[in-house]
């Protein structure tokens, strides 16, 4: 699950403006160094974080898509969840800062100052990868869920 979820994504999200059920709009994974500080206030587009992106072969700039993003209710449980298939980058090498701290979820909606920040993950300590895949297995509770 989520560290944290962004304000802004939040308020869009139950005023109708965010739709995560649209394969028109995919969300992309990003990669953040430990240089970046998480502000779910002030942070609203990837414009805000893109410069903390980690660099290096194997890692294009804006990060990956996520695989079969999909919106599930569970009755029982009383949440609906949104999740997708576990997220990995094969043959990366990363250079300059040579860790990743963060990983932060976006809509790509074309330039990255419209390109609304949904939530981040931080992985607690610098994960290095210096010829490798980089993997994100997500909970069994889904990527985010509202109880």
């Amino acid at each position: 699950m989520a560290d944290a979820v962004y304000n802004n994504f939040k308020f869009g999200a139950m005023a109708g403006t965010f739709n995560l059920a649209s394969a028109v709009v995919p969300v992309y994974v990003a990669l953040l160094n430990n240089s970046y500080t998480p502000d779910v206030d002030a942070n609203i587009y990837f414009s805000a974080v893109s410069a903390y992106q980690v660099a290096g072969s194997g890692y294009d700039a804006g990060g990956k898509a996520l695989s079969s993003p999909a919106l599930t209710q569970d009755d029982a449980g009383n949440y609906g969840k949104f999740d997708a298939g576990d997220w990995q980058i094969a043959n990366v090498h990363l250079t300059g800062t040579g860790t990743v701290r963060y990983g932060v979820l976006y809509a790509s909606a074309g330039a990255e100052a419209v390109c609304p920040l949904i939530c981040y993950f931080d992985f607690v300590t610098d994960q290095a990868v210096t010829a490798g895949t980089f993997s994100i297995q997500w909970a069994a509770e889904g990527i985010l869920n509202l109880t």
